[in-house]
């Protein structure tokens, strides 16, 4: 298990429009990994949604908040959640996070679907909490 920090950023961008990014300090490295989550962040179990892997970001990047004005990302970012989380698992085909922010809080997977988004072309995951508090 690996101790890191988290952000989840609420994007109003141009051209996606309302999306939320979520973001994790990778283990053993300086960058953030990010995903891209149009439905936002699920706080129950029986809600899964689709997350684009987007490329790795700095930590000056990936905590930025304020207004991006011209190119790609440009709109506005505000914090929506942070905190610390553990990573028990990172794989490309299946990260298991664990959060302790003030709106997402315990078990979460990212599972890998193997398909590709025609649009960003960046893989998709299946995001969703888990109905157990820890890992089995």
């Amino acid at each position: 298990m690996f101790k890191s920090q988290f952000i989840v950023v609420k994007h109003q961008a141009e051209r996606a429009g309302l999306h939320y990014d979520l973001r994790f300090k990778l283990p053993k490295s300086s960058m953030w990994a990010s995903f891209a989550v149009r439905k936002g962040i699920p706080t129950k179990p029986s809600t899964k949604v689709l997350a684009v892997r987007t490329h790795n970001h700095t930590k000056k990047e990936a905590l930025f908040t304020g207004k991006i004005e011209n190119g790609y990302g440009a709109g506005t970012l505000s914090k929506w959640d942070s905190g610390q989380c553990d990573i028990v698992k990172f794989t490309s085909a299946h990260i298991i996070l664990v959060f302790y922010g003030s709106k997402i809080k315990g078990l979460y997977h990212l599972v890998n679907t193997g398909v590709v988004d025609k649009k960003y072309k960046q893989q998709t995951y299946m995001l969703f909490k888990s109905k157990y508090n820890r890992v089995r």
